[in-house]
């Protein structure tokens, strides 16, 4: 459902941020573990939050069903991919990671720090960031929603796709190129990193559209704005399509990809230890 908010630039619920981050008091949990995460960290938070007298409504290992229980935030024992996973089960509700993965970006504590991170938590120190999702469209489709990215990417690894970009109805230019990548604040960090976008700021209402190794001498990421809408069409050759690195979409010649950010956003917990730019400079610098 899209949200009152759309092309505002006041407000502060969460379906409208990005805004400052909020503090969130924490009395009932929930607990999302990776299969690859040990009991033994398991216990140790659930001993802390016990602790604490902070009441633990599950203990949900991945791919069982939706955990929507009204929680004030849940633990997410894993890496990025695990977040990213969480943040479809529980969509409205605020996530903290612990990091067991090897970036661990969008984590707000680490395993060496669980019990005093997680002490300072449930004493009012947990800040809470909303950052805005991309909403995808194929064809005339259904519109979808990815906290990350979505990424076309060509089907053949000894291919390349050709793709006619327009920004809000102007044609802006034509790209052979492995594909294209349209991305988050939050996923500004990730694949369109790597592929050599920039770090759109936390509190941004923005996002940025990557170019993958274009066959061109000249090309740049573009920052687009909330409200703009960036249109891919294929003009030749099969393509896939990718959200948050969920199993990709086949398309073909003709199709066509609209991407623009979303009214709805995902609720990023973080220590006062792991900020948005504490955690850029630990991860990347």
């Amino acid at each position: 459902m899209r949200g009152p908010c759309r092309g505002s630039s006041v407000g502060a619920s969460p379906g409208c941020g990005p805004e400052a981050p909020t503090r969130v008091s924490v009395r009932r949990a929930a607990v999302y573990v990776s299969p690859k995460v040990g009991r033994e960290h398991v216990e140790r938070l659930l001993a802390v939050l016990g602790e604490g007298g902070v009441e633990v409504l599950e203990v949900r290992e991945e791919g069982e069903p939706n955990g929507d229980l009204g929680a004030d935030v849940v633990f997410v024992l894993g890496g990025d991919g695990t977040m990213l996973r969480a943040s479809r089960i529980y969509p409205r509700t605020v996530l903290l990671g612990v990091n067991f993965g090897r970036v661990g970006f969008m984590s707000g504590l680490l395993p060496e720090d669980l019990e005093s991170g997680v002490g300072k938590v449930i004493s009012g120190g947990l800040e809470v960031q909303d950052y805005r999702k991309l909403e995808v469209q194929v064809n005339e489709g259904e519109w979808r929603t990815a906290a990350n990215e979505a990424a076309l990417l060509k089907s053949q690894t000894h291919h390349i796709v050709s793709v006619s970009v327009r920004i809000s109805g102007e044609d802006l230019f034509d790209f052979r190129c492995d594909g294209f990548i349209a991305a988050t604040p939050l996923g500004s960090t990730a694949y369109a990193l790597s592929a050599g976008g920039p770090i759109l700021s936390a509190d941004t209402r923005s996002y940025v559209l990557v170019p993958i190794a274009p066959h061109a001498l000249v090309s740049r990421p573009l920052v687009l704005g909330e409200g703009q809408v960036t249109e891919l069409r294929l003009k030749e050759r099969a393509a896939v399509l990718s959200l948050d690195g969920n199993e990709p979409q086949r398309l073909g010649a003709g199709d066509v990809v609209r991407a623009r950010l979303s009214d709805e956003s995902v609720r990023i917990g973080r220590t006062d230890e792991w900020t948005w730019w504490r955690a850029v400079r630990r991860t990347f610098l």
